[in-house]
Parts: structure tokens; sequence; C-alpha cells
């Protein structure tokens, strides 16, 4: 009897703890965000984890073409967020969504979407929450 009782008891941890990492919110381990680049220009995108308090060295950099949308991440370390720099050229854009470290940065939540537009020399961004 204490046989079945140990194996329905581990039956039922190991269950549970199934159940626990099922449940676990996997959007904030590894948050993503779209760029819907409508401008005529490339974007190049530098990417900081979640948690990236200086924001100091990009985890990544990627390259948002004219008229391309795309998705990225990052290591959201518990954040549900990616910390991220946007330029074109040889200056910085989206500066209106810029929040955190010293303003230079847009913190981009899990499932959000920027999209850049251009007129004349001027780049509009605006942030989407999906």
């Amino acid at each position: 009897m204490r046989h079945k009782q140990l194996t329905l008891l581990l039956a039922t941890a190991t269950i549970g703890l199934g159940l626990a990492f099922a449940a676990s919110p996997v959007a904030e381990a590894s948050p993503r965000f779209t760029v819907q680049n409508d401008s005529d220009k490339k974007v190049y995108v530098a990417i900081y984890t979640g948690a990236d308090s200086v924001c100091s060295l990009a985890e990544k950099t990627k390259n948002a073409s004219p008229g391309e949308t795309d998705t990225y991440g990052c290591t959201g370390q518990g954040k549900g967020q990616c910390k991220v720099v946007f330029t074109a050229g040889s200056k910085d854009i989206c500066k209106d969504l810029n929040n955190t470290c010293s303003n230079d940065v847009a913190k981009i939540k899990d499932g959000s979407t920027v999209v850049i537009t251009k007129s004349g020399d001027k780049f509009s961004c605006a942030l989407i929450k999906d």
C-alpha cells in the first residue's frame, strides 16, 4: 500500500510542477515587438535586455529595411519589455518614445508595434500596443 501512495504522491508532484511551468508567462521571458518601417530609409534598431538599467551595451542590433515590417525580441529578464534605440543614418529617431536610461531609450512592451514614417527630413514614430 505504501508503494502506491508514494507513486501517487510523486505523480501528483510531477503534474503540479509541469502545470506551474506551463502557466509561467513565456512573454515575460522573451518579449517580442514589431517595427513597421513606412519610411524610405533603413532604420537601425539597437535592442537592450528588459532589465538593463544603464543601456550601455546592446544585446543585439537589427536593420528595419524601408517599407518592411519585422518582428524582434530580447531577453526580457521578467520585465515583459525590451529597451530600444532607433537610428536612421547617424541620428537617433523616435526620441518621443524615449522614457528610460537617461531618456535616451524607449521601453517597448511585449506585443507592441512601432510604426515609423517620414515626411521630408522628419521622422515620426507611433507606439501601438496590441
